[in-house]
């Protein structure tokens, strides 16, 4: 886990946000390993302060890592889930269980904001800026591959100065 130093930035001071892949990016990975290594990083953090989380609700990363978050609260019930959707239409096109899987997320959500009216350009981008804008911590599951949505969101979190907590998926592989 690569880690950063601590960030003082005001109001933000405890809250995190998540970020990673999306699942075709998982195809091999031990994913319970990969689940534990997760739920180590928010516990991680909820020990060291933080009662704020901010989710994305994409497929992947985000989802799983609220579903941490939200199954972590018999252990820490003073910890919150914030759900960040960019725009209602996030969801076109998921599969069934993807869909139940965000759908049960937003039910444990404390709250849940959605930023735009309808699917826009850019509103993406817009959900990881304001959820960054708002951490002072960022977990997430990053391969290392330059462009998308992950890179732009730790690159962003780096540039606002943030602590970040990054897992590989690379570290998962199965051994053949």
């Amino acid at each position: 886990m690569q880690q950063n130093a601590p960030s003082s930035r005001d109001g933000c001071s405890h809250s995190a946000c998540f970020t990673g892949h999306r699942p075709d990016r998982f195809s091999g990975v031990r994913m319970d390993d990969l689940r534990l290594d997760i739920s180590a990083a928010i516990v991680e953090a909820v020990e060291e302060g933080y009662d704020t989380f901010y989710c994305g609700m994409a497929q992947g990363t985000d989802i799983l890592a609220g579903e941490l978050t939200a199954s972590l609260r018999q252990q820490y019930p003073w910890i919150r889930l914030i759900a960040v959707v960019p725009f209602p239409e996030q969801t076109d096109g998921w599969s069934a269980d993807w869909l139940q899987r965000y759908e049960s997320l937003l039910e444990k959500s404390d709250e849940v904001r959605t930023l735009l009216p309808h699917i826009q350009k850019g509103g993406y981008f817009l959900r990881d800026r304001y959820m960054v804008d708002r951490s002072s911590l960022l977990i997430g599951v990053y391969s290392g591959a330059p462009r998308g949505g992950t890179a732009y969101t730790i690159r962003y979190a780096r540039k606002k100065g943030l602590r970040i907590r990054i897992l590989t998926p690379q570290s998962y592989r199965r051994r053949k």
